[in-house]
């Protein structure tokens, strides 16, 4: 819940990744998505981890973080923005059932 609130849903987040949009031109590498491996790629390591024992049917970690990251921040970034989400009565209630569709679609076979 904390990545949702603290680090997906901050301010700070949200203006470094207006920052980059913006400045995405001035980039050496034109069409680089600068913001692509962060803070997801932590989460797809977690979902590779859970793959290799076993406990979620993980082909692709990185899509699963992706797929998680949308199911369970998305939604509530969207609809709720991030100002206060963390006292935000409504945000728990969308990111908990989004962590239970995003697990439920990797259980093991």
């Amino acid at each position: 819940m904390s990545i949702a609130t603290d680090m997906l849903g901050s301010a700070e987040y949200a203006t470094l990744q207006r920052l980059v949009r913006a400045e995405s031109g001035n980039l050496p590498h034109r069409g680089c998505n600068a913001m692509a491996n962060t803070p997801d790629e932590a989460i797809a390591e977690r979902f590779a981890a859970f793959g290799e024992a076993a406990l979620l049917d993980v082909p692709d970690p990185r899509l699963a973080a992706d797929r998680f990251i949308a199911l369970a921040f998305g939604v509530a970034l969207d609809r709720l923005g991030s100002a206060n989400a963390t006292a935000d009565t409504r945000v728990r209630p969308l990111v908990v059932e989004g962590v239970r569709t995003c697990l439920r679609a990797c259980r093991p076979r």
